[in-house]
């Protein structure tokens, strides 16, 4: 229904102010100049109601891009499971902010972003290389956790549009793992390092796949030598996971704890100091193309070869489904071939 009152102001000039809404929901308010302007506007809105089309709030036209962005990094990223990731949210958001903040959120659709997401795929990075579709799809998502808070949450928009946006195709996943010569000379590195951590930091993420940031939040109330396991808290995808140790990893731990106190981290170094023994003890390697990330690569092609199924990866690894660890399913084709042998052996004779 809609009502319509009549405003007279100091001047003497007449508005006409328009509220419409169905039997449930928030009233839609509107001024016009003429009553038929405002009886034109509400038989609009009426017909988009009746058709459950979203119809912006008055908050929607009157809050930013830019107002929900401020929200959700002072408020909501803080508290959510992301925040062990807020830093490079903040970096993109505040891109976002820059791109489009000073546009109503009623503005904001699926046509603006994916205009942005094309130009983005235009463009080139360092090197004149064009960005990857993984990099795009991320300011998307970053973007798309503000929206759906500001949904859900603020009520400042009826409909988050990103959803109708379609992804970039990602670029295959590097597959970069360190060969055993390799491995030899990065370890010699960084048993050599003036960094005391570097060399267990690195055996440790080559035993357990475990990212860097999961280790330098590991803590020695979550190691447990004599069952050979270790506890990885609020990782990067939300959940907890134990991870088994090999006896190797579990003899690097005992020696790395000798003449420590176990409390608090076991790695209670800064990044940047870690970042930096690390760079040079690869370039002393003459691994400079390695990353830290590539020693997670690593652990994974070793447990593949070494007759892991794609399952025990993805449980060691974290990772929800197998899609990510599909890369690894060709280091296991002998194995698996050598089980299917074993299988005919016993039952088709």
């Amino acid at each position: 229904m809609a009502t319509f009152e009549k405003r007279v102001g100091k001047s003497g000039k007449a508005t006409w102010r328009v509220r419409v809404r169905r039997s449930t929901g928030p009233w839609l308010t509107r001024s016009f100049p003429r009553k038929a302007d405002a009886e034109a506007w509400a038989r609009s809105i009426e017909s988009k109601l009746d058709v459950g089309e979203a119809v912006p709030s008055a908050e929607a036209r009157k809050r930013t891009l830019a107002d929900a962005i401020t929200r959700y990094l002072t408020v909501t990223l803080p508290q959510s499971k992301h925040q062990k990731n807020a830093r490079e949210q903040t970096r993109i958001l505040t891109w976002w902010k820059a791109e489009l903040g000073d546009r109503p959120l009623a503005s904001i659709t699926a046509a603006t972003i994916a205009e942005v997401r094309d130009r983005l795929a235009t463009e080139t990075v360092r090197g004149g290389k064009p960005r990857s579709g993984a990099t795009i799809n991320r300011r998307i998502t970053a973007l798309s956790a503000v929206l759906t808070v500001a949904v859900k949450e603020y009520g400042w928009l009826a409909k988050n549009p990103i959803p109708n946006v379609t992804r970039m195709p990602d670029s295959k996943g590097r597959e970069r793992f360190l060969s055993d010569s390799e491995r030899a000379a990065l370890l010699t590195a960084c048993a050599a390092s003036e960094c005391p951590f570097l060399h267990p930091l690195v055996s440790l993420a080559l035993a357990t796949g475990a990212r860097k940031g999961e280790l330098l939040g590991l803590l020695w109330a979550d190691v447990d030598l004599d069952r050979r396991r270790v506890r990885f808290r609020d990782t990067k995808n939300g959940e907890s996971r134990t991870v088994p140790l090999a006896v190797t990893a579990v003899a690097t731990l005992r020696e790395w704890s000798r003449g420590r106190l176990k409390v608090a981290a076991v790695f209670p170094e800064s990044p940047n100091v870690i970042d930096k023994a690390w760079q040079a003890a690869r370039a002393e390697a003459g691994l400079a193309d390695v990353r830290f990330h590539d020693l997670r690569h690593s652990a994974a092609s070793y447990l593949a070869m070494s007759g892991a199924s794609l399952m025990d990866i993805a449980a060691i690894l974290g990772h929800k489904t197998l899609a990510m660890v599909k890369r690894y399913s060709h280091l296991s084709e002998q194995h698996t071939t050598a089980a299917v042998d074993r299988m005919a052996e016993k039952f088709l004779g």
